[in-house]
């Protein structure tokens, strides 16, 4: 499996992400790379993403199961284009059920590893605020904390919603200035946060105006300090343990949060 990420040279906030399998990944990259008059070139293409299995056991049954579910998956987020030429039909890549599950599984893990990466192909775009962040257990209290995010430039805070989204509260302070390293998703979200009225400059700063969800702790804290980051070690709680070791040692203890 593999992506190809860019944006269309005609409208530069509008993202592109291809999505393709193939048994022979290099030869199928060499494809896409050749010139306008290739057999399949993708002019486009500035990013990959390849995905396999570490036990190298998919058929391509599976391969063009996760494909059309990556596909359709995509097609929820009106920020993003898909070249695709065919869509997948409703019986792309029929499993056994055993095998459905553990593919969908597979979905997952590449939805958050994508996300981790500062891409949001895969978040459903939704036209409100961010859900109230506030989780209560069965007594009324509240079990979801406050991480934070600090350094130069930066004062953030994030809490985990309701739907296990990485909430930013309204307030916090991002750094204006971004580096060569910005995952260049995470660099066009900006951009149309600031566009939207999410992010507004103030002294040198960007200040999110209101809430605004991430679907992994790491798109966040990059959107924040405007580089690559693990969030996982970045967003800590007041006594300074960070989100891995809250969320290793269960501290949510209803639902089940992922995120990279």
């Amino acid at each position: 499996m593999y992506l190809l990420i860019g944006t269309d040279e005609n409208e530069p906030d509008r993202l592109i992400a291809y999505i393709g399998e193939s048994e022979g990944i290099g030869a199928r990259l060499y494809t896409h790379n050749s010139n306008d008059a290739g057999r399949d070139p993708k002019g486009f293409w500035t990013d990959t993403v390849v995905l396999i299995s570490k036990d190298e056991n998919l058929t391509k049954s599976h391969a063009r199961y996760v494909e059309a579910c990556l596909i359709r998956a995509v097609g929820r987020n009106p920020r993003w284009l898909v070249p695709n030429s065919k869509r997948p039909s409703e019986d792309a890549g029929k499993l056994p059920l055993p095998d459905r599950a553990a593919m969908q599984e597979f979905v997952d893990q590449t939805k958050t590893l994508v996300g981790a990466l500062g891409w949001d192909l895969f978040r459903d775009m939704r036209g409100r605020p961010a859900e109230p962040t506030e989780q209560l257990d069965a007594a009324g209290v509240d079990v979801s904390p406050v991480f934070f995010f600090r350094g130069e430039g930066f004062n953030a805070e994030m809490t985990i919603a309701q739907s296990g989204d990485y909430v930013v509260k309204e307030g916090s302070k991002a750094r204006s200035r971004t580096t060569p390293t910005i995952p260049k998703g995470t660099l066009a979200l900006r951009d149309t946060l600031l566009k939207s009225g999410v992010l507004r400059e103030d002294a040198g700063s960007l200040i999110f105006a209101s809430n605004y969800s991430f679907t992994s702790a790491s798109a966040a804290a990059a959107t924040v300090i405007g580089a690559s980051a693990n969030g996982r070690i970045l967003w800590k709680l007041a006594d300074g343990r960070c989100y891995a070791d809250w969320e290793a040692e269960g501290a949510l203890s209803q639902g089940d949060v992922r995120g990279g």
